[in-house]
């Protein structure tokens, strides 16, 4: 009888940390589970934000672009005003010589 009783006792003790290790393999189960949904969220939050900079920076490169061209199309008139200019002053004077 007293090896009975010994027996279920060693094997209560083993149940017991059969339990705890199965409770504790939960709680990190648990924990991860808890850890790895903050995670998804954060990298979602980032995710977000890095689009909606680099949003910006495209329109605000668009906005440069567009000003940049028109500099250029302003610049390349005046040089063409300019150009016709000198040239109607050169054809004045050509045609002063002549006469």
């Amino acid at each position: 009888m007293e090896t009975f009783y010994f027996t279920l006792g060693v094997l209560s003790i083993f149940a017991i940390i059969f339990i705890v290790a199965l409770v504790w393999g939960l709680v990190k189960v648990v924990r991860t589970k808890k850890d790895l949904k903050e995670l998804e969220l954060s990298y979602l939050r980032e995710m977000e934000y890095s689009q909606r900079r680099l949003d910006d920076y495209r329109r605000e490169l668009d906005i440069t672009l567009d000003h940049i061209h028109r500099r250029i199309d302003e610049v390349h008139q005046d040089s063409r005003s300019h150009t016709d200019k000198r040239a109607d002053q050169l054809i004045q004077i050509l045609d002063k010589l002549k006469s």
